[in-house]
């Protein structure tokens, strides 16, 4: 028999790892296609589910996102599931220019699971919300956050119900290769769990790869988690991506370590993501940098950027273009738009567009 808290296990983390394995979607609907296994190690049992999953996913401009996922097994025994959710980074109006922002992270999700071998059906949901605080100087950042995640799970006549407090730090630099580093602290009713680790992370086109490595530093919880993954760009609105997990326990769930692949097929709908980072020129008369005038709201418009201090400068309307010089030296820079009224926003047009970790997004512009 499956046990419940084994199926809430393989569930979360299945639809969190076909998220996040997608990282560069950015703004805008997304569908995937993936076929994962995760493998379990209770004391007494190994249990496996291999599954072909879909989802589709809504990234907003401002830093929400609502997805659904539905997943059908490839083996006799294994469980039919599904999940949805929705969540969003609150920050304020204008964050992208500032050093210091205090937000919010909120996020809920839904799954039901139909157990194949006792022919039962359970349904559960888990909600977070954690206030935090980001401090950010060029391509170096420093969050720290803390706050509340729990769960409740109803299978075979039962109700449970489970939550943690959490706190953490996360330090990350860099922009097209990001170096992360992370500490959290878990505090359940039976004790305290803290977590370090670290993660690697290159977002060029047209391959982007990821590699993280962490522990618990518990007597009662000193697992290894590991993990990789690779995407490899298909023209501008499809991505090619696999990912392969050792993870360990959580202690919201006490869920048993577990090995985990999947592979699987990212495709944007609508408009077409950003063009491949820019390489402009230094030149005597200063770097041209255009925007076309559709894509900037109102009668009005501004860029800032790393190389200015984030000072907002008047661009010039020349046709159809906004356009500005800037006396830029060979070097790689991070830059936003700024309307009229005040919004700060970088259209997906344009080359480099990233996102700035804060519920933004910046573009990054090299000059040779």
């Amino acid at each position: 028999m499956i046990r419940p808290t084994v199926i809430v296990t393989f569930v979360l983390p299945a639809v969190i790892g076909v998220l996040a394995s997608t990282d560069a979607r950015g703004q805008g609907l997304s569908v995937d296609v993936s076929a994962g296994s995760i493998v379990y190690d209770p004391v007494s049992a190994n249990v496996g589910t291999t599954n072909v999953m879909g989802t589709v996913r809504f990234d907003g401009l401002r830093g929400g996102w609502v997805y659904g996922t539905a997943a059908t097994p490839l083996r006799s025994g294994d469980p039919l599931w599904g999940s949805f959710g929705a969540g969003s980074r609150l920050l304020p109006s204008g964050s992208t220019s500032r050093r210091v922002n205090l937000g919010v992270d909120l996020g809920a999700h839904g799954f039901f699971f139909r157990d194949a071998v006792v022919d039962q059906t359970g349904r559960g949901a888990t909600v977070d919300a954690f206030p935090l605080v980001n401090i950010s100087s060029g391509n170096a950042s420093l969050e720290l956050r803390g706050g509340w995640r729990g769960h409740t799970l109803a299978f075979a006549g039962t109700t449970e119900n489970r939550g943690v407090w959490e706190t953490g730090a996360r330090v990350s630099y860099g922009a097209v290769v990001r170096v992360q580093a992370d500490a959290r602290w878990v505090r359940a009713n039976e004790g305290t769990y803290p977590y370090v680790g670290g993660m690697v992370f290159h977002g060029g086109a047209p391959v982007q790869a990821w590699v993280q490595a962490g522990k618990w530093l518990s007597d009662d919880l000193d697992d290894v988690a590991l993990g990789a993954g690779v995407g490899v760009s298909l023209g501008r609105q499809s991505t090619l991506w696999a990912s392969v997990r050792q993870e360990a326990p959580d202690p919201l769930y006490w869920n048993g370590a577990r090995r985990s692949w999947t592979v699987g097929f990212t495709r944007r709908l609508g408009r077409s993501v950003a063009a491949p980072l820019p390489l402009l020129r230094s030149e005597p008369g200063g770097v041209l940098i255009q925007l076309p005038a559709p894509d900037a709201p109102g009668t009005q418009l501004s860029i800032a950027g790393d190389f200015n201090n984030w000072q907002p400068v008047p661009m010039t309307r020349d046709g159809g273009q906004w356009v500005i010089r800037l006396p830029l030296a060979p070097g790689v820079y991070h830059y936003a738009f700024r309307a009229g009224d005040g919004d700060w926003f970088v259209p997906e047009s344009v080359g480099g567009r990233r996102s700035d970790g804060m519920g933004g997004y910046v573009a990054v512009l090299v000059v040779t």
